[in-house]
């Protein structure tokens, strides 16, 4: 990686038109050995990014403190201080960041990106099983991985801390030591959030997945109305080769899905699984599932064959279908496709647990919007037919709050009992947030608030009768809290109903 000084990027940042003043005369050779947003993440030599709404002036002194050299913003806040003022900060983050790492992601890597209302973490995780069986076979590093499970960047596996899609300077860097540390491939989720406002601008696909699309993530806080919110996965288009399209959306956003991928990259693949994809590149049927596995049939140009995935859910058929034409779009053999399928682990999703005491099934899931959840239920009642079912679940505070309704009357309808507690709530009341989602069920509903959600688990692990099936949805294998503004490390679901059966043999 080639050392820039500070009158490179004010030369680059002019040239993009972000320009607005600058006072680095006296400066301008002074090499730039980082770059960070972060005032707890500052080193020698620090071009330092002032962002954010709520920045405040102390973060930029502690940078200065621990090794900052000059700071761009979008306004000055230490006059007296080397400084590179520009006009819209994601912007310059963006090419600043792609600048001082050189973009060799770009070069170096065949990155594939995939956004969806639901599923994406899921289809991740089957293209990397898949990706990585083949490149064990040629003898080659395993694949990159940035989703809202874990990250992993050729060296290091690190849970991730509840954003899909890490911001500008975090994914750069991940991307830039992925290509340093000898990966060839890398699979990404990629969220509305991520291409609105441009956190993945810098990035150039090989081929990108577009799942599915529902009314989601609505809120001030994130995408005013569904138009904005389905337009902004639209840019996923504008940053990739190949687009991969489930040809099971519906028709109101299929056609315009359609048109925006061949306007804007060079092939369409498509797959899907209903009667109307029947004439899909990748098309599945004869669909069997079991709480613990998967099997079906895909035709393609070349025949047909038989994949088996290790992982239960009739819906995961959609979601190994969108990695079989992710991969093949690379060219990955079926081989190694059926490979990776058949040994695939999705921490919290459809994870399952047996209770040794009574005759209960646990299903631990990340569903946590209306269209997951109504997949998530659809399938349950496919496999447990006439089963009572417990639900534990929350809603996110200060974000989505169409979620509560939707939830609340999901839950009314699906379960037989419900445990409402926390889901990240952020700065907003548990017991508000619950008694909101509470308005959507109905009066006679078998129904306990706990705030605490071990202690939530807990009681609802002990209550569940004999014969039910027990959900625990939207945490899937997160092992956080965000309670305030602080994330709080905690055991995840799963852990919990382990421990539960543990002591309870």
């Amino acid at each position: 990686m080639r050392k820039k000084n500070l009158k490179e990027f004010k030369t680059m940042l002019e040239r993009k038109g972000l320009l607005v003043s600058s006072q680095i005369e006296d400066v301008q050779q002074q090499i730039i050995e980082y770059i960070s947003y972060n005032s707890m993440d500052i080193k020698e030599n620090t071009l330092f990014i002032c962002k954010g709404m709520n920045f405040k002036e102390e973060y930029l002194n502690d940078a200065i403190e621990k090794g900052a050299v000059c700071y761009i913003g979008e306004r000055e806040i230490k006059k007296d201080f080397p400084h590179i003022i520009v006009s819209d900060m994601r912007k310059a983050m963006s090419y600043t960041g792609c600048m001082f790492y050189d973009g060799i992601w770009n070069e170096k890597l065949s990155m594939i990106g995939i956004t969806g209302t639901k599923g994406k973490s899921t289809t991740a995780t089957f293209v990397k099983s898949i990706i990585d069986d083949y490149c064990r076979s040629i003898g080659e590093k395993e694949t990159g991985f940035i989703s809202g499970i874990y990250t992993y960047n050729g060296k290091r596996k690190e849970k991730a801390k509840k954003m899909t899609t890490p911001e500008t300077l975090q994914l750069h860097k991940l991307l830039w030591e992925c290509a340093e540390n000898g990966c060839r491939y890398l699979v990404m989720e990629t969220s509305s959030q991520a291409l609105k406002y441009g956190r993945t601008d810098a990035l150039h696909y090989k081929v990108g997945g577009f799942l599915n699309i529902s009314e989601d993530h609505i809120s001030d806080r994130e995408h005013p109305d569904i138009e904005d919110y389905f337009n902004s996965k639209l840019k996923l288009f504008s940053q990739c080769e190949i687009a991969c399209i489930n040809m099971d959306m519906e028709e109101k956003y299929l056609e315009k899905v359609m048109s925006e991928a061949s306007a804007k990259c060079k092939k369409i693949i498509t797959f899907g699984n209903t009667k109307k994809a029947e004439k899909a590149d990748y098309y599945g049927y004869d669909i069997k599932s079991s709480p613990e596995s998967l099997s079906f049939k895909v035709r393609n140009e070349y025949g047909t064959e038989d994949i088996t995935v290790s992982i239960g859910g009739f819906y995961n058929a959609s979601n190994a279908l969108a990695a079989i034409a992710l991969t093949r779009a690379l060219g990955i053999p079926f081989e190694n496709i059926k490979n990776g399928l058949a040994s695939v682990k999705v921490a919290g999703r459809m994870e399952l647990y047996h209770m040794t005491n009574k005759d209960v099934d646990v299903i631990v899931d990340y569903a946590h919007n209306k269209l997951s959840y109504c997949t998530l239920f659809e399938n349950i009642n496919r496999l447990y037919p006439g089963r009572k079912i417990m639900l534990v679940f929350g809603c996110h505070g200060n974000k989505a709050y169409n979620r509560r309704k939707d939830l609340g009357e999901l839950s009314n309808i699906y379960a037989d009992r419900i445990v409402l507690t926390e889901q990240d709530p952020g700065t907003e009341s548990v017991i508000d947030i619950c008694n909101q989602i509470k308005q959507h069920i109905d009066a006679d509903k078998l129904l306990n608030i706990i705030e605490d959600r071990g202690e939530a688990i807990a009681y609802a692990c002990d209550a569940v009768e004999d014969g039910w099936v027990m959900v625990i949805a939207g945490n899937g294998a997160d092992g956080y809290q965000k309670r305030g503004l602080t994330y709080v490390e905690l055991p995840t679901d799963g852990e919990r109903v382990q421990k539960y059966i543990d002591e309870n043999r």
